[in-house]
């Protein structure tokens, strides 16, 4: 579950780590109470022509808590699990992740933290989503890759840009 809906009482904080410890560090925390999670996407796979679950920012780990920042340090550095983590992102005067970031988590992604595949059609050479979570939302693509389906948004989120699967409809291929 996203916490974003309390967005005045909790922080989200950064952590990034060795991309092979992504999952078993999110799993490492959750265990010990701290909602923690890495985004994911689905992604269509050419050469299995399918569609499989990636992560969307490799090697990052999103942590929100209602701890402020040297609490929530503490209780990090207390933990005996450390095995990947390389630091954690943060700004001196705010948590690392800032308010526009966070309604950028609750307009894309699910409760599982899955940015979920979109399905659209061309029109006049322009890219109409049709429904997933990309709907409304056309004017921020900037790009779309046909062959690997995904597209480029003009969102920038920890200074990248965005990347979501969309398909087009099969009529329109």
């Amino acid at each position: 579950m996203i916490c974003t809906n309390n967005l005045n009482k909790n922080n989200w904080y950064v952590l990034f780590v060795l991309t092979p410890y992504e999952d078993s560090f999110c799993a490492y925390l959750k265990r010990h109470g701290v909602d923690a999670f890495s985004v994911k996407m689905e992604n269509y796979r050419k050469d299995k022509k399918c569609i499989e679950i990636k992560s969307a920012f490799p090697g990052y780990v999103f942590v929100c808590s209602p701890l402020p920042q040297d609490d929530f340090n503490d209780r990090l550095f207390s933990l005996e699990f450390k095995k990947g983590l390389i630091k954690q992102l943060c700004y001196k005067e705010t948590t690392a992740l800032r308010a526009e970031e966070i309604r950028v988590f609750e307009q894309f992604l699910d409760k599982d933290h899955l940015f979920r595949m979109s399905y659209g059609h061309l029109k006049n050479g322009r890219l109409v989503i049709d429904q997933g979570p990309l709907k409304g939302y056309e004017d921020y693509i900037t790009k779309y890759d046909k062959r690997n389906r995904l597209a480029t948004l003009d969102l920038f989120f920890l200074d990248q840009k965005w990347m979501a699967g969309v398909t087009l409809m099969e009529s329109d291929k």
